[in-house]
């Protein structure tokens, strides 16, 4: 996969450069859009010592923070190898070879660059096994890239999961999920333009399905919502952490706004999304000012487009803290309006303009899982 990042004008002060021991001489910064690839990516273990290499390329000559190769255990958790600081990439491409020590257990990892204070990844994601003081060979990765996480985390107790076993006919959600699902239906969406409709919702293959399209020239949404109790009722909960597993197809003027909106329904006890944007488009967050929502006290920019590929959206609500992440990257932390009434999670996909007719396609997920934060 090749993964861009947005254009920008390079101003590095010299001292910056030399701090980082680059040759001056000859280097030409580059200002025009950047993408950056990999190839060549393999890992081979040693008991508990893994050595992993890869090649990254980038289709300009670009100086980046920092490139290497990111780790993660079956639970999200960073593993990663050392990398490398101030870096010189370009179409010809650096060889990186990293080693470190891991427990036993399963990983994903995939070649990663840092660059205007962002995470991408480039190339493809693989994974080995590290057990037993050998060397095990790499179980098969689902499709979706990433299993569902299963337990506890340190500080949060998981209440809810979902993967999606049991196929469900499109316009008949929640159906069998019915003890653990609700979905918005029958009114108007968010921005007026597209109708809320569960019938477009379907499970199959391991995955709910939400079909975006226009019918009858009004486009299709939906809004699925995970119920945390037996009550059959949407409820929410004071902090938590939410994690999902999604892919999008290149929706233009279709969109997400994943959020946690207060089970009051006041609006001014806060607002936190994540992931929203235009299905065009790239992955944002926001987290509203608490008694001014219609301002943004926390804008998280990922460059990361929708569409290409799996992803996994996790968003950490404490007392004191909202943390925004994105496939294992924590991209923000604000400690500014953070919520503290009982907030629900719902999964808004509808329109984000207006989608031309002829526009439609998949938004899947391929599992939820919901914490309760434990006080620590």
């Amino acid at each position: 996969m090749k993964t861009p990042r947005k254009s920008r004008t390079w101003a590095l002060p010299l001292v910056a450069l030399m701090t980082a021991g680059l040759a001056v001489t000859g280097a030409t910064p580059a200002s025009a859009d950047v993408s950056f690839s990999a190839s060549g990516l393999t890992a081979s273990v040693d008991g508990t010592s893994v050595t992993a290499s890869v090649k990254v390329a980038s289709d300009a000559a670009a100086l980046v923070r920092q490139v290497g190769i990111c780790v993660r255990d079956a639970n999200g958790g960073n593993e990663d190898f050392p990398k490398w600081g101030r870096t010189w990439l370009n179409s010809d491409g650096r060889t990186l070879t990293v080693s470190g020590d891991l427990p036993s257990g399963t990983y994903t990892y995939w070649a990663c660059v840092l660059d205007e204070g962002a995470w991408y990844q480039a190339g493809s994601r693989e994974s080995f096994t590290v057990g037993g003081g050998s060397a095990s060979p790499a179980p098969a990765v689902s499709a979706g890239g990433s299993s569902m996480p299963v337990g506890n985390l340190s500080g949060w107790r998981q209440i809810f999961t979902e993967d999606f076993r049991t196929d469900q006919a499109e316009g008949r959600f929640p159906g069998v999920y019915a003890a653990n699902w609700k979905s918005y239906d029958g009114f108007p969406d968010t921005h007026k333009n597209g109708w809320y409709n569960q019938d477009i919702i379907s499970v199959h293959d391991g995955y709910l399905d939400m079909r975006l399209h226009s019918k009858n020239g009004m486009p299709q949404g939906a809004a699925p919502i995970p119920l945390l109790d037996d009550s059959g009722k949407v409820t929410g909960q004071t902090y938590g952490r939410y994690s999902v597993r999604f892919k999008a197809d290149k929706l233009p003027d279709y969109g997400m706004g994943w959020l946690l909106w207060p089970t009051s329904g006041n609006w001014n006890d806060g607002e936190i999304d994540f992931p929203e944007g235009d299905l065009g488009k790239t992955i944002h967050g926001y987290n509203h000012c608490l008694g001014n929502p219609s301002v943004n006290c926390a804008i998280v920019e990922t460059g990361v487009p929708f569409a290409g590929g799996w992803h996994t959206a996790t968003l950490e609500w404490t007392p004191s803290r909202i943390t925004f992440i994105l496939d294992g990257v924590t991209y923000r932390t604000t400690t500014k309006s953070v919520p503290s009434k009982p907030m629900q999670w719902v999964l808004q996909t509808a329109s984000a303009g207006t989608p031309a007719d002829s526009t439609a396609g998949h938004v899947l997920i391929d599992w939820v899982s919901i914490y309760a934060w434990n006080g620590a």
